[in-house]
């Protein structure tokens, strides 16, 4: 299982899966089986360095969904819809990579409230990405495979 936060660190809520990661990696540690990394500005790289025929992808993120700050939105990315990763270059699904392996990869997403550059996380996101960490914690601990 890989745990993989993307963003920009430095447009304050699309920091939000690189803060995740970030928590996760101090609360969890290592673990066999799990890792947990972090892919600043550019995921498809990170990704083409899974083995995504033996490993499932969890993937933290800011993404655009038109309900409210903080929101938290679970879904494979085999169902997600062009647009979707709206602040990276590539809709991931699209990668040669990932094309053949959508399955294998889900996206847990925010929905961001302020993107400015400079700024840090907004408290209702910050409040969404705890609770996403407790919960991830949580369900590993319970021994779950969570997606």
């Amino acid at each position: 299982m890989v745990l993989l936060g993307v963003g920009n660190p430095v447009r304050g809520d699309d920091s939000v899966g690189l803060y995740i990661a970030d928590r996760l990696r101090t609360i969890l540690g290592s673990r066999p089986g799990l890792k947990v990394e972090a892919a600043p500005t550019h995921p498809e790289l990170a990704l083409s360095r899974i083995d995504l025929e033996r490993s499932r992808v969890l993937v933290f993120d800011a993404v655009e969904t038109g309900m409210s700050a903080g929101s938290i939105l679970l879904a494979n990315i085999g169902d997600t819809r062009y647009g979707f990763f709206a602040t990276h270059n590539l809709p991931l699904k699209l990668l040669p990579s990932v094309a053949g392996n959508l399955e294998k990869i889900s996206i847990l997403g925010v929905q961001p409230d302020d993107l400015g550059v400079g700024e840090s996380i907004s408290p209702a996101v910050r409040a969404a990405a705890e609770d996403v960490v407790k919960e991830v914690e949580s369900q590993l601990k319970g021994g779950s495979v969570l997606v």
